[in-house]
């Protein structure tokens, strides 16, 4: 059995996604925080926005089942962190 290292524009990917969600994280707790109804209107504004760009992507894309595949695990870790979000 051979494993295969990951590429480093994966483990880039997988280091940029991780600081990202720890920012927005933070960043969400901070603006409930301080408001916290308007914070929830711009966190289901933004997950709506994402939403709808992930819903475009399928469409404009050819019909190949790895990039469905690819974005179909890419929106569950987004949508992950949005709900996340909006729970803490």
């Amino acid at each position: 059995m051979t494993e295969t290292m990951p590429s480093a524009d994966e483990v880039a990917t997988r280091l940029a996604f991780g600081l990202m969600r720890s920012a927005y994280l933070d960043l969400a707790q901070t603006l409930r925080g301080i408001e916290d109804d308007a914070a929830r209107e711009l966190l289901h504004a933004v997950e709506n926005r994402i939403n709808y760009r992930l819903g475009s992507s399928v469409e404009d894309g050819p019909d190949g089942s790895v990039r469905r595949t690819v974005l179909a695990a890419a929106a569950g870790q987004v949508r992950a962190v949005l709900r996340e979000a909006q729970e803490n």
